[in-house]
Formats: structure tokens, C-alpha cells, sequence
């Protein structure tokens, strides 16, 4: 199994996938190497290119927290976040000042973001939003009727916020302390526009502490019978690094950031040097 992050890795610069990686990814699998897509993407933020790529299979997103069956669209497996942390996170949000980006199941509540605060959303999701097929819902705060406020915390895949680098990091570090043994808690530069993270416009993402796209690897793996030992994996981002360490054979992109380089066995092109099919070629020159 080839498992690749798609912005940044398999996705160029300009946020497309190159005819050579298009090539190469069908030259693997019809040499019987499962290629399998992990993103931090939902699935309808992914669709478009799952679909256009690979056609059918399987896609992991969410950061790990999701499994998608590429040809119907139907969530497979699922990591969700516990309602009373659901709701500890999205009020120290709302105290901090920020939006809560809550990102659903949308298989199982119909949406797929509930935007809860006051805030205006920002400029980069609000780019985000218009060029992918996503159905948000807002709220001005949590509902105080208790079962509005338990429908409202159901079937969290994810709570994040996007705000400025320095904005983030005190809720972050508070959040952090208060639960670290069931948060995982990660911010990083967000795209704000095709293929480009801003230098400081971040991404705040709150998932359970067991949520990771290597995680979700590892369960795909069980059910099709796939040894882990047998998964090679491509990557630039921190929420590659838990399969970067893990995989057997891994490989960082040249332009991964340094400290997500070292968790890598291997190197391996740019994102805008065809990386994928440079690692595919080295792969079927092995088998």
C-alpha cells in the first residue's frame, strides 16, 4: 500500500495533480499496489480529486479521523470527538474570541461544518468554502436548551478555528493543559488560496488524542488484510508525521518542513517535481 497526503505532496503548488503523478499512480495499481490518499481535507473538500485521480477505492481524511469510500462518498470508519469535549473546546474558542469551526460527520447529520460564534468568518475559509461543496450551519452560541445543545455536539469530527499564528497559540497551550490525554491539538499555516498556506494565517485543529492519519492506516490495513510492514507513505505536513514515523518506508518531500523531514526514512522531489511518481517509480524498481 502507497499512502500519500495530497496539499503539498501529491497536489503542486498550484493545488492540481500533474499528468506524470496521474500516470504513475495508475502504472501502481495496475502492478497491484493499493494507493490510498490521507489528507487533512474532508471528504467533500477531497472529493473532486479522489474521484478524478483514483476513481474508486479509499480515502483517509479528516487528519485521520475519517474513511471514505471514494465511489459512494460513505464514511467507512470514523474517530469522533466526545460531546463534553466538544463542548469544552468550542467555549474556549468563543472565551478566546475565535469562531468554532465544527467539522461533521455529514454522512450521519446532513452538513458538514457548524460555525458557531459571533465572529465573522475569515477571508481564507471563506475562500474555502465558496470553491468546495460544503453545507455550514451557524449558531451565535451553543444552544442552552439541552437537547438542541446535545444535537449540536454529536458527530464532531474535528473542532478547529482559523485565526493569526499569534492569536492561536494561547488556546492552544491552554487547551493542552487542561485535557492533554484526549486531544490531540495541532496549528500550522492555512491554504489561502490554491496551494498556498499563509505565512501567518493558521489553522487551529482539535481532534481525539486518537486520531492520526497513521491510526487510521493501521485500520484500514486490518480490514483489508494488508500488513503494516508492506505500507510505504509520502508526506510534508505535521499531520504526516505519525505515519512518516511509523511506515516502514516512508518519504518527506523537499518541500516538508525540516521537523517533519526527520521522522522519514527516505526523501524524495519537490510537490512541484512530480514526488509521487518519483517515489512510485522506486517502489515498482523494488518490487
Amino acid at each position: 500500500m502507497l499512502v500519500s497526503d495530497l496539499d503539498g505532496t501529491l497536489l503542486d503548488s498550484e493545488g492540481c495533480v500533474s499528468p506524470r503523478n496521474k500516470e504513475a499512480i495508475s502504472r501502481a495499481r495496475r502492478a497491484g499496489l493499493e494507493v490510498v490518499f490521507a489528507t487533512g481535507r474532508s471528504w467533500l473538500e477531497c472529493r473532486a480529486i479522489a474521484q478524478a485521480v483514483l476513481g474508486e477505492g479509499r480515502i483517509i481524511t479528516a487528519g485521520g479521523a475519517a474513511l471514505h469510500d471514494i465511489a459512494t462518498g460513505q464514511c467507512k470508519d470514523r474517530i469522533t470527538i466526545a460531546p463534553d469535549l466538544v463542548q469544552h473546546c468550542t467555549e474556549s474558542l468563543l472565551a478566546y474570541g475565535h469562531l468554532a469551526h465544527l467539522l461533521k460527520d455529514a454522512s450521519l447529520t446532513g452538513y458538514d461544518y457548524l460555525l458557531v460564534g459571533d465572529r465573522e468568518l475569515d477571508a481564507a475559509s471563506r475562500w474555502w468554502f465558496e470553491i468546495h461543496p460544503v453545507v455550514t450551519r451557524t449558531l451565535p452560541s451553543l444552544p442552552t436548551n439541552a437537547v438542541e445543545r446535545h444535537v449540536s455536539l454529536q458527530h464532531v469530527l474535528r473542532v478547529g478555528t482559523v485565526a493569526q499564528k499569534a492569536e492561536l497559540g494561547d488556546v492552544a497551550a491552554a487547551l493542552l493543559r487542561e485535557v492533554p490525554e484526549r486531544l490531540s491539538i495541532k496549528h500550522w499555516p492555512a491554504l489561502v488560496a490554491a496551494g498556498k498556506p499563509g505565512a501567518d494565517t493558521h489553522l487551529l485543529e482539535i481532534f481525539d488524542a486518537a486520531v492520526d492519519k497513521w491510526t487510521m492506516v493501521q485500520r484500514l490495513c486490518s480490514a483489508l488484510g494488508i500488513a503494516e510492514s508492506s505500507v510505504a507513505t509520502v508526506g510534508d505536513g505535521l499531520n504526516d508525521i505519525g505515519m512518516l514515523r511509523n511506515s516502514r518506508l516512508s518519504f518527506a518531500v523537499a518541500n516538508a518542513m525540516p521537523d517533519v523531514a526527520s521522522h522519514a526514512t527516505d526523501n524524495a522531489p519537490s510537490n512541484d517535481s512530480d514526488a509521487i511518481a518519483w517515489v512510485i517509480d522506486r517502489l515498482l524498481q523494488g518490487a
